[in-house]
């Protein structure tokens, strides 16, 4: 089996599971539609469906980073991250390179919006400073690899089923406690099961939505390597932010998170899984983009003076 054939048979899977993640919400959807108004109201519900998706928005990338504070990198102040961006994107047979927005930001995160003609990738102060280079290079591969499979879009309308689905639940069990007085009296009858539907579906939505979330990480993880052929500059970049997220506690005690957040409720996968997937694919990479482990970006001065602290509230830490 040659490894131009893995790599289609791979993607072949991840489209296969996607329809069917998709076509499972759309069942469910549909359920609820005949619920609530028998046949009238599965058609009532794919179409109602179909024109939410249709005419769902898409924000432009700077409004979406003007909201959140984000400034916009020059190609001056970060010429080494913009040289990475456009030989990734060119790899990536993108349209046009993403635009690279600096998040005045104490977490570490980093995240991309947009389609493959009009996108771009925020990154945040602590996450710029902390990893190096070679490990930055593996961070702008993940997410350009989300632009380069649109699952910006594809997440973006799983989201909209799932509120869809909810918001048919929500009238559901709201139309069965108003009849509730009438079921006593004896005037309407009432079908336990169909009311089981109605709480249980949302919740099954959103297993299927995080399902989806957590296969295109996944992906994105191997377009990664196909992208820079570092498998290990990306699983270092993994595990400094799992470093940097692990609570204090859990490290002074060797607990993980593992026990804390079952697996059907994370977007992501494990940080281990994802870290021992990407040094399985070590034997096929051949790095492409090199620079040493010590090389890293120093944000200009300007940019940091924008910097917000973390602000506690009772839930915890918000920046």
């Amino acid at each position: 089996m040659t490894y131009t054939y893995k790599v289609f048979s791979h993607r072949l899977k991840n489209a296969i599971h996607t329809l069917v993640l998709f076509l499972c919400m759309g069942v469910i959807l549909s359920l609820l539609g005949f619920i609530l108004a028998g046949v009238e109201g599965v058609l009532w519900a794919g179409v109602l469906g179909i024109l939410i998706l249709a005419i769902s928005p898409s924000l432009s990338p700077s409004f979406i980073f003007s909201i959140i504070g984000g400034r916009l990198l020059s190609a001056d102040d970060a010429p080494v991250l913009y040289q990475i961006t456009q030989e990734l994107a060119a790899r990536a047979n993108l349209p046009a390179p993403p635009a690279l927005y600096y998040l005045p930001s104490h977490m570490m995160n980093a995240f991309s919006v947009g389609t493959p003609e009009n996108s771009a990738i925020g990154m945040s102060d602590t996450l710029l400073k902390t990893l190096t280079i070679r490990e930055l290079i593996g961070v702008l591969a993940h997410e350009t690899s989300h632009i380069q499979h649109n699952d910006l879009r594809v997440m973006r309308y799983a989201d909209i089923i799932n509120r869809i689905t909810n918001t048919l639940s929500l009238a559901g069990v709201l139309l069965v406690f108003l009849n509730l007085p009438l079921f006593f009296l004896g005037l309407v009858s009432i079908s336990w099961i169909a009311l089981g539907v109605l709480i249980v579906a949302p919740n099954i939505i959103t297993f299927l939505e995080l399902s989806l979330s957590r296969m295109r990480e996944l992906d994105a993880d191997r377009q990664a390597v196909l992208l820079t052929g570092d498998p290990e500059g990306l699983a270092m970049a993994l595990n400094k932010l799992e470093a940097f997220e692990s609570p204090t506690a859990d490290i002074r005690f060797y607990r993980n998170q593992r026990a804390s957040t079952p697996s059907l409720l994370r977007t992501h996968p494990y940080t281990e899984e994802r870290i021992d997937y990407l040094l399985s694919l070590k034997k096929t990479a051949d790095r492409t983009l090199k620079y040493s482990n010590d090389d890293r970006f120093a944000i200009p001065v300007h940019y940091q003076q924008s910097i917000k602290k973390p602000r506690w509230h009772l839930r915890g830490l918000w920046d």
